[in-house]
């Protein structure tokens, strides 16, 4: 009797549900009992990815935007992030030993990923450096982690149809996470937070009275005002391309709603990028845009600055310096300001590695003695992500990042450019602009936020890593005639 791979595989799986049952059955302790539990859903979890492999990048997109992982682990849970992970990475390596199909080292995103391999290297080196060893050391298995949810990810997505229903998982988890941020805000109940997927922070220093400002789930108005802002630039495009008029007007409406928390984040950073992104979309697709509507929208916009509560002006004031005692009467653009010195002045002293990665907050009071802006006694972050690299990496770090950066948005602009000249690809285009821009609005508030939930970016290389490689698998077919959405 021939016993083919595809037999072995399944007869194993069955010996290991087996195995697992007896000992589930057998054993009279609840640990155990759960472990097995455990195991016999990540059986099920990779039997499924290795029929339904997008299944494995779903999960992970779902997991990540939740923070699901972190809020099980505040509630005294273990979390699941990196079983997780090992799960959903054994279930494609086991479906691509069957279908063959590898996805690391592309011709066409090599340098990308050679550059985010390199980047691996030096902040695994950077422990070398560190004084604080431990913290070094989680934050190198994090990195080897969010790289392996990378290369899943590209994966499982390499047809059309499973990216765009991958993007639109994305928003539609964003939003329904802002649709609870949303009931706290209509209702004014901040104390109900949904199992912290909706937390709330209460910031005296905008007003004379305590003002909520919408942290989503990860507890942090600043920085998921960031992943907002990023979610948002992949609504816009649905809103200027899409041609069923329903998905537009629900993806206005998504949009209206992630704006609307963005405004309560009453982040500077966000409403700045916000601004710029949009002029970005203005001055590079204007061809698409109605300048009729553009034009009214302004006028109802300036028109509207004056109702707007006065938490909001004011917050939007204090972009612009305008006291006569400059910058620093804001005691947290002072804060800011100390911090980012303070990073230079490691680079200054350590420019080849810095002084390790996830040490800049034990070395901060140190060298902010020696720039004198501002003393605190607690440790700090950089909150900014480039004097972060500087401060962490060095040189080699943040040349390794940023290379990376580079190379990818440069392969993103060439496929853009060789599919622009197949009409049939024409439809595909805007999916490609809407995961640039979102990429360029996190680089964009990272020049105030340094790296702390830095896997949703990471979640945005792996999907413009796999949107490069479809748009070179769609090239290379010759019968363009097939239509775009029937290629399976």
């Amino acid at each position: 009797m021939n016993v083919t791979k595809s037999d072995l595989l399944y007869v194993l799986m069955s010996i290991a549900v087996a195995a697992i049952g007896v000992v589930a059955v057998s054993n009279t302790n609840n640990q155990i009992g759960l472990y097995s539990l455990m195991g016999l859903i990540a059986i099920a979890v990779i039997l499924a990815i290795i029929i339904k492999p997008s299944l494995g990048a779903n999960i992970l997109v779902i997991v990540v935007f939740t923070n699901i992982s972190n809020l099980l682990t505040k509630q005294g849970f273990p979390g699941i992030m990196k079983p997780l992970v090992a799960v959903v990475a054994f279930g494609l390596l086991v479906r691509y030993l069957y279908v063959g199909r590898i996805t690391i080292g592309h011709p066409k995103t090599i340098w990308a990923e050679v550059f985010l391999i390199a980047y691996l290297l030096v902040v695994t080196l950077s422990f070398a450096v560190a004084t604080d060893q431990s913290s070094a050391y989680i934050e190198i298995v994090d990195m080897a982690k969010d790289i392996v949810i990378i290369y899943c990810i590209v994966s499982a997505l390499q047809e059309v149809r499973l990216w765009k229903q991958t993007t639109w998982l994305m928003i539609v988890t964003t939003v329904l996470l802002c649709l609870l941020s949303l009931y706290q805000l209509i209702t004014n109940n901040f104390e109900q937070t949904f199992f912290l997927l909706a937390s709330v922070q209460m910031d005296q220093a905008l007003s004379a009275s305590s003002t909520p400002r919408i942290g989503g789930p990860i507890n942090d108005p600043n920085f998921w005002g960031q992943v907002l802002v990023a979610v948002s630039m992949l609504i816009v495009f649905r809103i200027i391309h899409e041609k069923n008029m329903l998905v537009r007007l629900g993806s206005a409406l998504m949009l209206g709603l992630i704006l609307y928390i963005v405004l309560n984040t009453y982040s500077r950073g966000a409403y700045l990028a916000l601004v710029i992104d949009m002029l970005l979309i203005l001055l590079l697709y204007r061809k698409r845009i109605n300048s009729v509507v553009v034009v009214t929208g302004l006028i109802i916009l300036v028109l509207a600055l004056p109702f707007l509560p006065a938490t909001y002006r004011n917050r939007f004031n204090s972009l612009f310096v305008t006291s006569q005692n400059g910058i620093y009467e804001d005691t947290s653009l002072r804060g800011r300001s100390s911090e980012m010195l303070t990073g230079l002045a490691m680079f200054k002293e350590h420019p080849i590695l810095g002084v390790g990665v996830s040490n800049y907050p034990i070395q901060y009071q140190r060298y902010a003695q020696l720039i004198g802006i501002e003393f605190r006694a607690e440790e700090r972050d950089p909150h900014s992500l480039y004097v972060q690299l500087l401060a962490e990496t060095g040189i080699l770090g943040t040349v390794t990042f940023l290379g990376m950066v580079f190379f990818l948005l440069n392969a993103l602009g060439k496929a853009v450019r060789a599919a622009e000249k197949v009409h049939r690809l024409e439809e595909w285009l805007p999916w490609l602009n809407s995961i640039r821009l979102a990429i360029l609005s996190y680089m964009l508030t990272s020049i105030f936020l340094h790296s702390a939930f830095i896997r949703y970016f990471w979640l945005l290389v792996a999907m413009a890593l796999a949107g490069i490689q479809i748009t070179y698998h769609l090239l290379n077919k010759e019968e363009y005639n097939i239509p775009l959405e029937a290629r399976r």
